[in-house]
């Protein structure tokens, strides 16, 4: 699909997108490429919800789900250990159990082989994607190409991990195994605890995903988009053109309205009459003081289970899912001991953390996020659901919503990620 849509301007439409993430902004961007007016509604600035706390991986490499027969062998253990990177606040289980229930069904083999191909499909494409919507925005140099390291602290670990591995080469994926030696010349700075890692240089990574999100937000407003800080109480598609209907009950007509409020979106889609499988993975990041020798690529720890990359502000360490309400306080216990488990494997970093986040990820059971019209309402289009991908598959997703706006045909089929209703 071209970057770029070309169109008369009788063919301009009115585009209403809730959710300024990452998915919004880049929505937003292909929409105004294509040549729309587009309002953008958040109660919130520019890519201060999920988007503001994840590790800024560009995880082209994660073909595969969440949900999949190993993940299951392991959930029991994951949640008996105090440092495990799986919690589920156990007064949220009534309300989760529906949502686990159709996760344990998408870890069967074969809709794990189908999923993957889906997941396949979406992500060989967002490494281009994403150089193609942060040219001109003036955050280029925010995009970093060294790639990705995961690393294991026993050969026996690795040989574990190595099936998976094989699957994910299967669809596509370029993945190293690197030795004890071969892991120490990659990265240095780390101490030498490990036996072995897998590498991915295909990956790339954002070195601050807020200042991004400001970027991509400061671009879409020199094309002309305007900004509304305010939150939608609901949407009505009674008439003829959908409407937003803000707190104060102010309804204004759109011609297209996109659904983009990552975890906020299922109640859009609930106040329309319709409902879709969409539940909330808590994520939690701290932020640590740079050591004298900084890492220099995220380098993600198997055991326990977190993810180090090296930002502006310091180091951020991310890690775990936890099922709990989105008005449930947050519970910073288990990301702490991770970090004094980070002091031990990166020489010089204190596990003294300079800020602590918590954020909610959007997260369908099958790993597959929402993206396309309605099919009740065409009008409404839907964007949201992409878990931990959310700024991976951001770019690819607005090309996708760009072209389920203009009808245009997209670049691959998009079955798998249609909405059910």
């Amino acid at each position: 699909m071209p970057s770029a849509i070309e169109l008369s301007p009788k063919q301009s439409k009115r585009i209403a997108i809730i959710g300024a993430g990452a998915v919004g902004l880049c929505s937003a961007l292909h929409l105004l490429r294509a040549g729309h007016r587009v309002e953008i509604f958040d109660p919130r600035e520019p890519g201060e919800g999920a988007s503001l706390g994840n590790a800024g991986v560009i995880a082209v490499s994660e073909v595969l789900p969440l949900g999949r027969p190993t993940t299951l062998r392991k959930v029991p253990r994951m949640l008996a250990d105090p440092m495990g990177p799986l919690v589920i606040r156990w007064r949220y289980l009534p309300r989760i159990t529906p949502w686990l229930l159709r996760f344990i069904l998408a870890s069967r083999a074969s809709e794990v082989r189908r999923i993957s191909n889906a997941l396949a499909t979406l992500l060989a494409a967002s490494a281009e994607a994403w150089y193609d919507v942060v040219r001109g925005s003036g955050a280029e140099w925010r995009l970093d190409t060294k790639g990705w390291l995961k690393v294991y602290s026993a050969d026996t670990d690795l040989a574990q991990a190595m099936p998976e591995i094989e699957l994910q080469r299967a669809l596509g994926v370029r993945i190293e195994v690197l030795n004890r030696d071969e892991l120490r010349q990659l990265e240095p700075t780390l101490a030498p605890v490990f036996a072995a890692g897998t590498f991915c240089q295909d990956v790339c990574s954002v070195n601050m995903p807020l200042r991004m999100m400001q970027a991509l937000a400061a671009h879409a407003g020199r094309q002309g988009a305007v900004f509304h800080k305010s939150e939608v109480q609901r949407l009505d598609a009674s008439g003829e053109r959908p409407a937003v209907v803000d707190t104060n009950g102010i309804s204004t007509q759109f011609d297209r309205i996109v659904i983009a409020a990552g975890a906020w979106s299922r109640h859009l889609v609930q106040a329309l009459g319709l409902d879709v499988p969409l539940d909330t993975e808590r994520g939690y990041h701290v932020m640590l003081e740079t050591p004298e020798r900084p890492l220099t690529r995220p380098v993600s720890v198997a055991t326990p289970g977190y993810s180090l990359v090296q930002m502006e502000e310091g180091v951020r360490l991310t890690s775990g899912v936890e099922f709990a309400s989105l008005d449930a306080p947050g519970d910073f216990r288990r990301i702490r001991r991770m970090a004094e488990h980070a002091a031990k494997v990166l020489p010089g970093l204190k596990s003294r953390p300079l800020s602590e986040w918590l954020g909610f990820r959007p997260s369908m059971p099958t790993s597959l996020p929402v993206i396309g019209p309605l099919r009740i309402y065409p009008a409404v289009v839907l964007a949201f659901g992409h878990g931990h991908l959310g700024l991976t598959l951001a770019p690819l997703t607005g090309r996708l919503v760009a072209a389920a706006v203009d009808n245009i045909p997209p670049p691959f089929d998009v079955t798998p990620y249609l909405p059910a209703h």
